[in-house]
């Protein structure tokens, strides 16, 4: 893959306790507007200090999808980030660590290096799917939750409780206005030859050409 400047290897990977820090989990295949502005968003919200990408190595809610090899999901994610010079880190984490990805993995080892105000951020959609990943309610212990939400469409305490149980404490929202962007159409268009310039970062398109990835 060459050398991924902006990657911070799992084993390096360490926080102060005074640092405020985001997380941002996906599939990133491939990275996009709305996931950059979600981060970018989140940054400005919540006052971090630091904001981590971290592309999921086996997303197992994905078994039976065709889903592009996790060294070349972390490689794009790497490549946007160094084409936006600063503001942005990018962890192996996921990527190094073997078996099925979940999150309560993932937030329990950044807690153990430190991160001790620690926000896990996710689209609106994944808020109302929490009940479905694995052990929701075990994230939260380690946790806040930071939510995109679109302005005035925030759910109260009693709404998130109904959906897993103490979320009304732990989520914070991060007002934003929504993006249509999916990337499984965005792997449609490149297939086609489409210009998708306009919500993909040029760095991750000149990767996946080179690679072939989505053709």
């Amino acid at each position: 893959m060459g050398a991924l400047t902006s990657v911070v290897e799992s084993s390096e990977i360490r926080f102060e306790p005074h640092e405020r820090v985001g997380a941002l989990g996906g599939t990133f295949d491939p990275l996009h507007r709305a996931h950059l502005h979600l981060a970018d968003a989140a940054a400005q919200a919540l006052e971090l200090d630091r904001l981590i990408l971290i592309p999921a190595g086996d997303p197992w809610r994905k078994r039976g999808r065709d889903v592009t090899p996790a060294e070349h999901r972390l490689a794009m994610t790497a490549a946007a980030v160094d084409e936006r010079r600063g503001g942005l880190e990018v962890s192996d984490l996921e990527v190094a660590r073997e078996g099925p990805t979940y999150t309560l993995d993932t937030v329990r080892e950044l807690r153990d290096r430190g991160a001790q105000q620690l926000w896990w951020i996710m689209g609106a959609d994944a808020v109302l799917d929490l009940p479905k990943w694995h052990q929701p309610n075990e994230i939260l212990a380690c946790a806040r939750i930071a939510a995109a939400v679109r302005p005035g469409a925030e759910l109260d305490r009693r709404q998130l409780d109904k959906i897993v149980y103490g979320l009304g404490r732990w989520l914070d929202w991060v007002p934003m206005e929504p993006i249509d962007l999916s990337a499984s159409g965005l792997r449609e268009r490149i297939a086609r030859g489409e210009d998708v310039s306009d919500d993909v970062p040029a760095a991750v398109l000149d990767y996946a050409r080179a690679h072939r990835l989505y053709e």
